[in-house]
Formats: structure tokens, C-alpha cells, sequence
């Protein structure tokens, strides 16, 4: 036993040496350019959803608010449309997100895997359909930002336009510096009158899709129920915010 056990270790001792030795042999080929930051260096997708409830007289009757909820098959629309043959077995033919749907089970739990609302309002109500959102670019025109993001953007501290060669002084960093980021700022907006879906359903739920029936949803978000009566609208604001943090 003494024999195989001091054999072991000698066998031991030789891996570790060869394994330090191959270490030092790869790690002296590498150039170090610098290690990556991810605070500085990664897009951030943030949005929320804004719900109100307007009667006839076009006053706010209710109003909710909560996050933004992108399911796993939003991310695979997303790394679909960014890079080519990534799609998943979501949507054979990913189109980009176009409708929004309304439904009234509950609040249920928002989960990464959801791929419908848990009842869509035309269970109930058959005229009460998805509608057809309208998607706005409302990136601020303001110093520093711009509704066209291929030419301006924001650069850090100065917040002054990110076009071109800018001086050395205004860059903070010189040629190549990292303060200048893109943003943009969408906005999905879709509206469902009572006159279509008025019935004994409280709206709690909605959801973004990629086509008028069927196809693939983008995002689902609950909220506080409301009763769509019928000379009522309901409005579904959904905001993205897009930077490169």
C-alpha cells in the first residue's frame, strides 16, 4: 500500500508539473489588450408597460404600470433578426413583433417559457381581437441624442453629438474612446374599445405577437384587472429603451 500510494503522488507531482509548465508556455503567448468591462460594454434592453383605461368622455379612469417581461421566444426573435441562421424552432420565418392581445386569467406568474396569454379576451369575447400596434422612434431630438441613432448619440459627461472625428479634448479619451454610446427609445402603442370587447371579463394580461393570429410572442406582461366596458378604451403603451451601457 506505502508503494502505490508513494507512486500516486510521484504521478501527481508530474501532472501538476506539466500542467504549470503548459500554462507558462500559453499564457507568455498572450498579448493583453485590455480587460473587457461589462458595465461599459453591453447593450441593455429595458422597457416597461403602461395600461390605461379611458371612458367616453376621454378621461383616465385607470392607469397601471409595470416592467417589461421579453420571453424566451422574444430572445430568439431578437438573435434572429441580429444575426443570420440563429433561429430557433420558435418561428420557422421570424417577422418582426406587429400586434398586440389582451386576456383575463388572472395575474398569473410571468415565466422565461410562455407562449400565449393564459385566456385571450376572444375566448369570451370573439370580436375582441388582437389589434395591429404602432411603433414609434422616440429618441429625444435633444444635445446629446437623436431620433436618427446611425449619426448621433451620447457621449459621457459633455453630452454633446458623437459624429465624426471628434477633438481630442471633447472625446475624454482620445481616439477610440468608449463614452460615446448609441440609444434608442421605441415606443409599441395599440388601443381595444369596449364596443368590441365589453363583456363580464376584468383585463388583466397582455401580450406582444408577430402576427395577427398564430404566430410567436415577443413579451407578456400582467397587471391589476380592469373592466372594459363599453364605451370604454384601453390603451397598451410599450416602452423599450435600447443602450449601449
Amino acid at each position: 500500500m506505502k508503494l502505490t500510494t508513494a507512486n500516486i503522488a510521484v504521478i501527481m507531482v508530474a501532472i501538476v508539473g506539466i500542467s504549470a509548465a503548459s500554462t507558462f508556455a500559453i499564457t507568455t503567448q498572450v498579448v493583453d489588450f485590455g480587460t473587457p468591462n461589462p458595465a461599459t460594454g453591453a447593450m441593455m434592453m429595458t422597457g416597461n408597460v403602461k395600461v390605461t383605461q379611458i371612458d367616453g368622455d376621454g378621461n383616465t379612469i385607470a392607469l397601471r404600470q409595470s416592467d417589461n417581461h421579453i420571453v424566451g421566444q422574444g430572445m430568439e426573435m431578437i438573435i434572429s433578426q441580429v444575426f443570420q441562421e440563429m433561429n430557433g424552432t420558435a418561428d420557422a420565418n421570424t417577422r418582426p413583433v406587429s400586434h398586440m392581445e389582451i386576456g383575463h386569467a388572472g395575474e398569473w406568474e410571468l415565466l422565461m417559457n410562455d407562449t400565449d396569454l393564459r385566456i385571450p379576451a376572444d375566448v369570451d369575447v370573439a370580436t375582441c381581437l388582437r389589434v395591429a400596434a404602432t411603433f414609434t422612434n422616440v429618441t429625444s431630438p435633444g444635445i446629446g441624442y437623436g431620433a436618427n441613432t446611425l449619426v448621433r448619440g451620447i457621449l459621457g459627461g459633455l453630452h454633446t453629438p458623437c459624429t465624426g472625428v471628434m477633438p481630442l479634448a471633447a472625446e475624454l479619451g482620445g481616439a477610440g474612446s468608449a463614452n460615446c454610446a448609441a440609444q434608442a427609445n421605441v415606443t409599441a402603442q395599440a388601443q381595444f374599445t369596449g364596443a368590441l370587447c365589453n363583456g363580464a371579463l376584468t383585463i388583466d394580461e397582455a401580450g406582444m405577437f408577430n402576427d395577427i393570429v398564430g404566430g410567436t410572442m415577443f413579451a407578456r406582461n400582467n397587471f391589476g384587472g380592469v373592466v372594459l366596458n363599453a364605451p370604454d378604451t384601453l390603451q397598451l403603451d410599450w416602452e423599450f429603451t435600447f443602450t449601449d451601457s
